[in-house]
């Protein structure tokens, strides 16, 4: 790119969806926040817009406009920008049981407790033997989870039915508590 101004505008469409994600599309995953945007020297960043810090939505973009001062000496080389986000942090989720609730009553799926450090507001999936719960033909129209989880989806999605005879496991995925948490997991199925 060839400069005759000494500042100049760069337009950067971003989109909060990560590449190699593996999970499904209309799962729930948290906002990604920008706090910081930096290039490198010898440009100089004077402002970008939106103002900072922003917040993007999971699969929404946004475009940012950098307006950036070139070096006033005859320069080749890369211009190299970098978007920061405060760490979010982890956090030790200590599940202590795994439960269950359908049509009032609890069961009991996992006793062993699993001891996690993780993101806050990362997505943790569950696998859950439907058949410690329901029964062949029984249906699932909704889910939820005790705070301070978040339900963020299943595989397969609720509205289904139980149609096969042996064996019938689903996915249950949930968001990580903001903070440390020791407790149990219950999922309730309606």
């Amino acid at each position: 790119m060839r400069l005759s101004d000494s500042v100049f505008e760069l337009k950067i469409p971003f989109q909060n969806k990560t590449g190699s994600d593996l999970l499904d599309e209309s799962l729930k995953r948290p906002d990604l926040r920008i706090d910081s945007v930096g290039v490198s020297k010898p440009f100089e960043l004077l402002e970008v817009n939106p103002s900072l810090p922003i917040s993007v939505k999971y699969t929404q973009g946004i475009t940012l406009a950098l307006k950036i001062k070139a070096p006033g000496l005859p320069y080749t080389g890369p211009l190299s920008v970098s978007l920061g986000e405060k760490a979010s942090g982890m956090v030790r989720v200590q599940i202590e049981k795994m439960l269950a609730s359908y049509k009032g009553q609890k069961f009991v799926l996992e006793e062993a407790p699993s001891v996690l450090s993780v993101q806050k507001g990362q997505v943790l999936k569950r696998d859950v033997q439907l058949y410690k719960v329901m029964k062949y033909g029984d249906s699932v129209n909704g889910i939820r989870v005790n705070a301070p989880f978040v339900f963020s989806g299943s595989e397969p999605k609720a509205p289904f039915r139980i149609d096969k005879e042996n064996s019938y496991i689903i996915s249950v995925f949930v968001l990580a508590p903001e903070y440390s948490y020791a407790g149990p997991l219950e999922i309730a199925f309606s």
